[in-house]
């Protein structure tokens, strides 16, 4: 039942969306970066091979657009995570067809770039969300406390 209630918090799949993106993260700074299929398209003398990179930047955005489409009235948030997620798997799925196709490496790796500012984009917007969520009461809390301490002051010196 509480499995439940946190997903369908509003907040559930913005979460999601940082803790993907930080297991993205982690798993391209140790390395773990793994071959998955080698196409047999040769660029510069060599074959080209999707990695896992490639898949995650594919099936990711696909999660993170079905979710966020569930809550997309919510906000401009969550309007501009679907879109970008959705331009995210476009490019996703044109990055994954050059590596079939002999030649053409700097276009693939253009549409790799494309791929992952998009993805980041996604990440800042998420941020942007959580951030207005949860930390704007709290400064709004903080100046409120601030303005009572210079008016109570002020009623001192009266």
């Amino acid at each position: 039942m509480q499995i439940r209630k946190a997903v369908d918090n509003k907040m559930f799949p913005h979460f999601l969306s940082i803790i993907q993106w930080t297991l993205l993260v982690i798993s391209l700074a140790f390395n773990l970066n793994y071959s998955v299929a080698v196409t047999g398209a040769v660029a510069n003398g060599g074959l080209k091979v999707i990695m896992l990179f490639h898949l995650w930047m594919l099936f990711i955005p696909v999660v993170l657009c079905l979710l966020f489409y569930r809550t997309r009235k919510e906000g401009i948030a969550e309007k501009c995570i679907v879109g970008l997620s959705m331009i995210t798997i476009l490019f996703s799925i044109v990055n994954i067809g050059l590596h079939f196709v002999n030649d053409l490496v700097s276009l693939m790796n253009a549409t790799e770039v494309i791929v992952w500012s998009l993805y980041n984009s996604m990440f800042s917007v998420t941020m942007y969300k959580i951030s207005i969520v949860f930390l704007l009461p709290i400064i709004e809390r903080i100046e409120r406390i601030d303005e009572e301490t210079i008016r109570n002051k002020k009623k001192l010196w009266a």
